[in-house]
């Protein structure tokens, strides 16, 4: 009943931030917004069909490789968003792209770099995990997880390193790699939780732990809008 509920809160937020997406990046012509209710989209979807065999079945999926599809095309979306959020000042639809050598901004994009290799931290944690998670996963499943999350939290860590060297401060930049972070976290927390399943109750650390997912969706759009507001919106003035 508990996971019912909190799938259902789930679902409205994620389906509350594809709209807003959806409406803003009609009117505003912005990747990153189509990028973001991408993102929320496809977790919309993942839930929505966790949440009706829960309804039909009253248990767990079987074939749970159908949200997690949707799940990690979620962290590539927001993957996506990081790099054309970093990469460009202006993310208009109709904006030109700056052009860099190809190799380099995929070496950017995958590995740390030398000037920040506190960030290699990232890969050795991701790697530990997955490897701990095949206990009670597939491989495959948990290689992808692991490959995405390393991705999504190095380019989020990073630019948030970058932003404290930038001439022009941006709260809502910040914001948005903060809740990028905070997404990460809540998603290893609650795979951990998991894995030591305590029932279908509130004293189930998992509920706390997959109710930080659903506040990551309310945070990306205001962490977004923020960042347009106090970046991009000098360029398109």
């Amino acid at each position: 009943m508990v996971e019912s509920i909190e799938n259902a809160i789930q679902l409205l937020i994620t389906g509350l931030c594809t709209l807003i997406c959806a409406r803003t990046a009609y009117l505003t012509m912005k990747r990153t917004w189509i990028l973001l209710g991408l993102a929320s989209g496809v977790y919309f979807l993942g839930d929505l069909y966790w949440q009706l065999y829960l309804l039909f079945y009253g248990e767990t999926p079987h074939y749970s490789h159908i949200s997690y599809t949707s799940w990690y095309a979620s962290y590539l979306f927001l993957i996506l968003l990081i790099i054309e959020l970093k990469g460009d000042k202006d993310t208009s639809i109709s904006g030109e792209k700056s052009k860099r050598n190809e190799r380099d901004r995929m070496k950017e994009v995958l590995f740390p770099g030398k000037e920040y290799k506190i960030l290699w931290l990232i890969p050795v944690f991701t790697a530990g995990m997955c490897i701990f998670y095949m206990q009670w996963g597939d491989y495959i499943s948990n290689i992808v997880s692991g490959v995405l999350m390393s991705v999504l939290m190095l380019n989020s860590a990073k630019g948030l390193i970058l932003d404290k060297h930038r001439s022009e401060k941006s709260y809502g930049r910040k914001m948005l790699y903060i809740s990028m972070l905070i997404f990460c976290a809540a998603e290893y927390l609650a795979w951990t939780s998991s894995c030591f399943w305590d029932g279908d109750s509130l004293l189930n650390p998992y509920f706390w732990f997959d109710s930080m997912i659903s506040i990551s969706f309310i945070l990306f759009p205001i962490a977004l809008s923020r960042c347009y507001r106090g970046l991009v919106g000098k360029d398109d003035e």
